[in-house]
């Protein structure tokens, strides 16, 4: 790329995150600025034209895809390349970015070689690349993604042909959920935890070469002139900040290693065989697990107040009930537009113990509230819902000997409680 300055744009809501590509990229070729959300990029591209956007798939407000498809669409910086950072294998959120204009995908944690060949072999591009043979990819791209969508279209008319087959469909599509929110949950802690580590290696070693220095020095003499280079030498190094910095890098590093700890046994004990039978269990314990899984959908949108009761252990299937917690708690984040609070009670009700979740939503409308438990029934847009979550939920109360329950106003929200009795038999 000869002597060129190239202004690189860096975007993601994870302040280590950016430090991390910060540092990767840190060079007298590239001048880096950062943006920590959509709206804050958008705006910074169009003031420094920059060569390259490196653009971070979720992030709250707008995400990656749909800042994309603004920056796509704004003359003047509409042919600006964009990388993707996502830690999501997902196809259709691929196809999403794609559609939006994104020129590639670089997963996370990153790669080091690959994150300097692809930003190297894409500055390249743009600097080689006329204009219009630009615009002729990007139809050609289009037209391939809108043959995509056309495929896609047809294979969900197949699936949606049976009421058992897209039952399993939701199932399926419920597990990619929290693959996705673990999957993002993981790969940034890991990625934290693999840079800080290569800088404490970095620190250690300035800290043996001025120990080294200072003790030659020491053997020899002990006048002023000695004292005064080793001085020198530690501001250099700047020693102070990094033995500041050390600890914060052991800091962060630990509780990157206990956040994906944690991540890990929660999806183990959600995702348990569909067909284990039924234990006494605690669940409160088990609807904890259920919402570290699900926090990633909801804490852009709402705050959680949970009130865990002093209940007993019930027989049920845990992972089955812990399917019914995260389809309320997720149709309760939807139902909210702006910053809300959903609110989750367990308590002992004579031989039931009884699990609430109420949001400050939208609320549901009297003509709708009789609908809701109907299978293919709702109301959220097109590819935001199949309709089935909770029919699901309360054909798996039912099974359980419980009971299904909802109280809602629209404008001010909603509240789903469902009770179970601690000893049942199962019905069929």
């Amino acid at each position: 790329m000869m002597n060129e300055v190239y202004t690189i744009l860096i975007v993601d809501d994870e302040e280590p995150a950016l430090k991390l590509l910060s540092r990767l990229l840190s060079c007298d070729q590239y001048t880096l600025y950062c943006a920590g959300n959509g709206r804050e990029a958008i705006e910074l591209a169009g003031k420094i034209n920059p060569d390259l956007i490196l653009l971070d798939v979720m992030m709250p407000g707008l995400d990656g895809a749909e800042t994309c498809r603004i920056l796509k669409n704004t003359e003047g910086i509409k042919l600006i390349p964009v990388i993707m950072l996502t830690a999501h294998p997902d196809k259709d959120m691929k196809l999403r970015c794609l559609t939006a204009g994104a020129n590639d995908f670089l997963a996370k944690p990153v790669d080091n070689a690959e994150l300097q060949l692809r930003v190297h072999n894409m500055l390249e591009f743009r600097r080689h690349t006329e204009t219009r043979k630009w615009n002729t990819l990007l139809e050609q791209s289009k037209a391939t993604l809108e043959a995509k969508n056309r495929e896609l279209e047809v294979a969900l008319q197949e699936i949606e042909r049976t009421q058992a087959q897209i039952i399993q469909q939701e199932k399926m599509a419920s597990i990619g959920q929290i693959a996705a929110g673990v999957a993002h949950e993981i790969n940034n802690p890991i990625g934290y935890i693999s840079s800080n580590m290569n800088s404490l290696w970095k620190y250690a070693e300035k800290l043996v070469q001025f120990i080294e220095v200072q003790e030659q020095a020491i053997e020899r003499c002990s006048d002023v002139e000695t004292k005064k280079s080793i001085v020198e030498l530690k501001r250099q190094i700047k020693l102070d900040f990094v033995m500041k910095d050390f600890r914060d890098l052991i800091t962060e590093s630990l509780e990157g290693s206990t956040r994906v700890s944690k991540i890990v046994h929660d999806l183990k004990s959600f995702s348990r065989a569909e067909g284990a039978e039924a234990i006494s269990a605690d669940l409160n314990a088990c609807i904890q697990s259920t919402i570290n899984v699900v926090r990633n959908e909801i804490r852009y949108v709402a705050e959680l107040d949970i009130h865990f009761g002093d209940i007993p252990l019930v027989v049920c299937r845990p992972q089955q009930i812990s399917q019914v917690v995260m389809n309320l708690l997720v149709n309760a984040a939807h139902s909210i537009c702006d910053k809300g609070v959903i609110t989750l009670v367990t308590s002992l009700v004579n031989d039931s113990v009884e699990i609430s979740v109420t949001d400050t939503g939208c609320g549901i409308s009297p003509q709708n509230i009789e609908k809701i438990f109907e299978p293919f029934f709702t109301t959220k847009e097109v590819g935001k819902g199949t309709g089935l979550g909770l029919a699901i939920s309360r054909e798996i109360v039912r099974k359980h000997g419980g009971e299904l329950l909802v109280e809602s106003e629209v404008g001010k929200g909603t509240m789903f409680t469902f009770r179970l009795p601690i000893q049942q038999e199962e019905t069929k």
